[in-house]
């Protein structure tokens, strides 16, 4: 059956076989701060095509049950995203391994450019040790939804592109920053006045509407749908990407990678 956002592409883009009907970009963006443990842990928001009104969305409602894994994962994400027309699904983790002959030593090159806690080494490697397990999750995530479901990964080339569904990975701590907000604590040390006032900030500069009861997890999942709107609208001037291009090795394993980041232009 034709998902939603396959008839508006083909409807938009039939004209003669060749001119666009429609150049406004569509879609909704999907957003995932990862957890790999409980899948009760991981933040989720959505906000449908032309919405400011920012909706949380459960793991319960997608039908998933403990332990996580990345196909099962993939496999809701992707069907939330087929029903309500999402291009741009936004996951809070690495995407691919680091390259081998990479003269930064033990992480990606976005990873070094933004300063994450995780490093993300060749393939099995991480430093520290201890965010291996999440990094192997996130990145399996990314590879079952990439090749069980077709979505592509953002490349720096996205703007020649507008009617991909994007798989684009994102760094909720930088992303306050390049908004130009105070970052949210880590999630111990986090207070239920900070969770408020970093809400009412980030409503306030990006025009969101947020839920008034918001988790530290579904804040930092919020914090990076203005990229995801930026994509969707084709405004790159919103965007601002650090790393390079995600590539396949012959084996077919992902090396590196983009990660995007909103701002609010001057």
């Amino acid at each position: 059956m034709m998902s939603l956002l396959s008839l508006l592409q083909m409807l938009y883009s039939q004209n003669d076989g060749d001119q666009i009907m429609m150049k406004e970009r569509t879609g909704g963006v999907l957003s995932v701060d990862i957890a790999h443990r409980r899948y009760v842990d991981n933040g989720i928001v959505f906000l449908a095509q032309g919405s400011e009104k920012v909706q949380v969305v459960k793991t319960d409602d997608l039908g998933l049950r403990d332990p996580p894994t990345p196909e099962d994962f993939a496999t809701a994400l992707h069907s939330f995203c087929d029903r309500r027309g999402v291009s741009v699904l936004l996951l809070d983790g690495p995407q691919g391994w680091r390259e081998p002959k990479s003269q930064i030593e033990h992480m990606r090159l976005c990873e070094r450019v933004l300063n994450t806690p995780g490093k993300t080494g060749i393939v099995g490697t991480a430093k520290p040790g201890t965010y291996l397990p999440y990094i192997r999750f996130s990145i399996e995530l990314f590879q079952h939804l990439r090749t069980l479901y077709g979505w592509e990964l953002l490349t720096s080339d996205w703007i020649a592109h507008p009617w991909k569904q994007w798989l684009v990975e994102s760094f909720p701590t930088s992303a306050w920053k390049t908004l130009g907000l105070k970052k949210l604590p880590a999630k111990a040390k986090s207070t239920r006045d900070q969770l408020i006032a970093r809400r009412d900030d980030l409503s306030k500069i990006t025009g969101l509407k947020l839920p008034k009861a918001l988790t530290h997890d579904e804040l930092q999942a919020a914090v990076v749908l203005p990229v995801g709107t930026a994509i969707v609208r084709g405004e790159d001037e919103r965007v601002i990407l650090s790393g390079i291009d995600p590539y396949l090795t012959k084996k077919g394993v992902v090396l590196e990678g983009l990660i995007a980041n909103p701002c609010i232009p001057s």
